[in-house]
């Protein structure tokens, strides 16, 4: 096994343990706090299989999950934190439900089609923004991109609440989008619909455009040695905005989606938070396109199993928040197994140099 695989392998077990301990965290608390533990922990833990509206609920949870992860693996390949996704997610639900109401003399796909086009263009152009202040002026990306979800926010609601809501109606929200415009059903009797197989889609998109394209290997590149891919002859400044740009238009297609076929109205009244859960499932998901699926399928998971226990249970949800906390503070340590780590590499080391 090669220093390389050592690596891997270790950061496929240090994911699994944080998950573990998490885990264990979670139902060590349950334990403590519920009057009836058991019946929580089977809602909690088998609740999302026990029917086909809840394997729905769990499906429904896992989709946007999945275009926001992959929003932030784009976003943050070149090495600059950004939370643009976290804007980008709300303005293109925002954008889907704006562009449906108000072009009418498109109908059906062919208006959906042309919404979530318009969405790609204004959330990808909107991502730049915090990346360009960041190369122009040195400011911290991070935090402008944090600043600027808010401008996003306050500029969506204005329109939200001058061109879209119903006053009229005793739903809050937006007036009711077309149905035609809706994406096909899956599993009847849930909300699961055709997003479902774009999502997949886009996994595999990405996964090809990050390690089958020069675009891609570009990307990767500046996020490993920007220095050195300046050196070879790649545009650092060029690049770096490509991946804002796709990133962004990732996450609010993943709003964008959301407005046909799962809401029949547009009723976000303030930021969504889904671009933080972007960071969780990229996190889980160590950044890379491939593992997107099996990380937001976790994180859907075990929220629908809170949600569940919440309705069945003395358990509240927020044990979902516990669990991400966990699971976090492992990944992210560097020190976790790093001792472990290291004695195997050395003794790798020992044993190759005795074979040669």
């Amino acid at each position: 096994m090669s220093n390389k695989q050592l690596n891997q392998v270790f950061s496929i077990v240090k994911t699994f343990l944080a998950i573990l301990i998490a885990m264990v965290v979670a139902f060590v608390v349950i334990l403590i706090v519920s009057e009836e533990p058991l019946e929580a922990l089977h809602a909690f833990l088998l609740g999302p299989f026990t029917s086909v509206r809840r394997i729905g609920n769990l499906i429904e949870n896992t989709i946007p999950l999945i275009y926001v992860g992959l929003g932030v693996c784009v976003l943050w390949a070149t090495g600059k934190r950004t939370l643009s996704g976290e804007g980008c997610y709300y303005f293109g639900g925002l954008m889907a439900a704006l562009a449906s109401l108000k072009i009418v003399f498109l109908h059906g796909k062919s208006l959906t089609l042309v919404s979530i086009l318009i969405v790609i263009a204004v959330c990808g152009l909107m991502a730049l923004l915090p990346m360009l202040v960041n190369l122009k002026y040195g400011t911290d990306a991070f935090v402008v991109s944090l600043l600027f979800n808010y401008v996003m926010f306050y500029i969506g609601n204005y329109i939200f609440s001058n061109y879209l809501m119903d006053i009229t109606s005793t739903s809050s929200g937006s007036y009711p989008l077309p149905t035609d415009s809706f994406l096909p059903t899956l599993i009847p009797g849930t909300k699961v619909t055709a997003n479902l197989i774009i999502a997949l889609l886009m996994i595999a998109l990405m996964w090809f455009f990050m390690y089958k394209t020069k675009w891609g290997y570009s990307i990767r590149l500046v996020g490993l040695n920007p220095n050195c891919a300046k050196y070879v002859g790649i545009n650092v400044f060029a690049v770096c905005m490509l991946a804002q740009f796709i990133g962004g238009a990732i996450s609010g297609v993943g709003g964008g989606m959301e407005m046909f076929g799962r809401n029949p109205r547009f009723s976000w009244f303030s930021l969504t938070n889904m671009g933080w859960d972007g960071i969780m499932v990229a996190t889980l998901a160590k950044y890379k396109p491939q593992y997107i699926l099996f990380s937001a399928l976790f994180l859907g998971y075990v929220r629908t199993g809170a949600d569940i226990m919440n309705r069945s249970s003395d358990v509240a949800s927020e044990i979902v928040m516990i669990i991400q906390a966990v699971m976090i503070l492992f990944i992210g340590a560097s020190s976790f197994l790093a001792h472990t780590q290291q004695k195997l590499r050395v003794k790798y080391s020992d044993k190759v140099r005795q074979e040669v």
